[in-house]
């Protein structure tokens, strides 16, 4: 069926308009969560974990201020959506030392919304006591390709520690307890996942001291500090919330 000029037109202008909200996101009340923490628990598969729960968590308590809608992306791609400036989205699970913004001045910093830590795995058979990353020299160290790993990768690049990389954290995990690797490194509420799901609990060791702590926050664009406000009220709302504490404790991230 043809359209009519005066359709059209229509189409035209209604497509304008839709390009017009989408590039004023929040205004029209729908604001992207963008996340490149693509693992579990954060990502099981499409639409489910820890991710999901918040976005829908924060669209339930907004009570119609805001929904709010995940979008995963790779790191690579975030940084290039995030130096166009029009970048109107927020970006869940990380801290300013990742985003190189440790004084917050370049962006909009949420409050906490857990805390995690980077945790030093080993087999249970040959655990491993780290305690800074020379606890690790002479070692099979299983990182994830394209991630860094402050001090490790420095003895890493003297040759001190053999460095193997994996796609995957359940990866290198199948490794640990193989015998493969010496040693592996994952979030704290990774770890508790998946070592619960693939029943190594008692298979894997875990060393008492971390690689490093830190808290997990929702970056937010400078020219945003309403949304900042809201997500700020949202997020204290939800830490007196025993539903959501529970749905952090089902994940492992608490």
């Amino acid at each position: 069926m043809k359209l009519t000029r005066r359709q059209l037109g229509f189409a035209a202008a209604g497509f304008t308009a839709l390009a017009t909200l989408s590039s004023s996101a929040f205004a029209a009340g729908q604001v992207t969560i963008y996340t490149y923490h693509i693992h579990p628990p954060f990502v099981l598969e499409a639409g489910k974990g820890l991710s999901y729960e918040l976005a829908d968590t924060l669209t339930r308590k907004a009570k119609g201020a805001a929904t709010f809608k995940i979008e995963t992306v790779t790191r690579a791609q975030l940084d290039k959506l995030m130096a166009t400036p029009d970048f109107s989205g927020v970006v869940a699970w990380v801290a300013p030392k990742w985003m190189k913004d440790e004084d917050k001045t370049t962006y909009l910093w949420t409050t906490g919304v857990m805390e995690d830590a980077n945790l030093i795995l080993s087999n249970a058979k040959a655990k491993i006591d780290y305690k800074d990353p020379s606890s690790l020299k002479g070692k099979q160290f299983g990182g994830i390709t394209g991630h860094k790993y402050a001090g490790i990768d420095d003895l890493v690049a003297t040759g001190a520690i053999k460095r193997e990389d994996a796609e995957k954290e359940r990866n290198n995990l199948r490794k640990l307890e193989a015998g493969r690797l010496d040693a592996a490194l994952l979030p704290r509420a990774t770890a508790n996942y998946l070592l619960k799901e693939m029943d190594l609990v008692s298979k894997i060791y875990i060393a008492p001291t971390p690689q490093s702590t830190y808290t997990r926050q929702i970056l937010v664009p400078k020219r945003s500090p309403e949304l900042q406000k809201l997500l700020n009220d949202l997020l204290a709302d939800m830490g007196k919330d025993s539903a959501w504490q529970t749905t952090l404790s089902t994940y492992g991230a608490k």
